[in-house]
C-alpha cells in the first residue's frame, strides 16, 4: 500500500495514476489532517509526501510515522536549503527528491521499497457493512453474496465515511475537506454527483444504496441503519 499526501491535485493525480497503473495499491489524500486520520487504519508499507501541503507541513506526518515500519519518501521545491533536507532525513525520510522530479527515478524507489522484505503485514482494515452489503476500504470494493464491484477511490471514501458513522449526518463540510479536500463553499453539486456515482456502482452488487443514503437538507448525508420499508419509514 502506498499514501501519496500531495495538495497538487494535477500533479498528485498523475503519480497515483501512474503507481495504479502498474499494480501497486494507493491511496491519495489532500492534507496533513487526512494523513493522519489514515495512517493508523491503512499503515502504509510507502509513504510519498510533498513537503509543503495545503494545511502544514510533512514534518507533521513525518512524525505522526515515526514507530511504523514503512519507507518515507518527500519531494521539496529546488531551491529547498540543505538544512531542511537534512531535517527531513532527521525526521524520517528516506529519500529526499527536488522538483522537478524525474519520474523513472520517483519509480525506481518506490520498486525498490515495495520489494524490501518487511515485518508480518498487519491485519487489513474489517470490513463495513453498507447499504444492505459489505464495503471493504483496502481493496474498494462492495460485495453481496457472490456479486462484488470495485469502486473508485472518490466512490469508495464516501461510502467508508458514512459506513463509519451509521445513523450520524457526516456534514458537507467533513466531506469536502475529506474527499475533495478543500473548503465547502455551500455548492453540493459535486457531491451530488458522487453520490449518483457510489449508487450506480452499489448497483452493480445488487444493492439500493440510494434507499440507504439520506440527504440531510443543508447538512449532509446519513447512512440509514435499515433500508425503509416501501411506503413508509424503516
Amino acid at each position: 500500500m502506498i499514501l501519496l499526501v500531495d495538495s497538487a491535485e494535477r500533479e498528485g493525480s498523475v503519480l497515483a495514476e501512474l503507481c495504479t497503473g502498474r499494480g501497486w495499491v494507493t491511496e491519495a489524500c489532500p492534507t496533513v489532517a487526512a494523513a493522519l486520520r489514515r495512517i493508523p487504519r491503512l499503515r502504509p508499507r510507502v509513504v510519498i509526501l510533498r513537503r509543503a501541503l495545503r494545511d502544514g507541513l510533512a514534518e507533521e506526518v513525518l512524525a505522526a510515522l515515526e514507530k511504523l515500519p514503512c519507507r518515507r519518501l518527500v519531494l521539496v521545491p529546488a531551491g529547498t536549503t540543505a538544512g531542511t533536507e537534512a531535517r527531513l532525513v532527521t525526521l524520517g525520510a528516506d529519500c529526499v527528491l527536488r522538483e522537478p522530479v524525474r519520474l523513472e527515478v520517483l519509480l525506481a524507489y518506490l520498486e525498490r521499497f515495495l520489494r524490501e522484505r518487511g515485518p508480518a503485514a498487519p491485519a487489513r482494515p474489517a470490513r463495513l457493512a453498507f447499504a444492505g452489503g459489505r464495503l471493504d476500504p483496502a481493496d474498494r470494493t462492495l460485495c453481496r453474496g457472490a456479486k462484488k464491484t470495485s469502486l473508485a477511490p472518490r466512490e469508495a471514501q464516501l461510502a467508508e465515511l458514512l459506513a463509519r458513522s451509521p445513523a450520524e449526518v457526516v456534514t458537507y463540510e467533513a466531506l469536502y475537506a475529506e474527499i475533495l479536500g478543500r473548503p465547502f463553499r455551500g455548492d453540493t453539486g459535486n457531491l451530488r454527483v458522487l453520490l449518483g456515482k457510489l449508487c450506480a456502482a452499489a448497483a452493480r452488487a445488487g444493492l439500493d444504496a440510494r434507499a440507504w443514503i439520506e440527504v440531510i437538507p443543508k447538512s449532509g448525508y446519513r447512512l440509514r441503519r435499515a433500508a425503509p420499508r416501501a411506503g413508509g419509514t424503516p
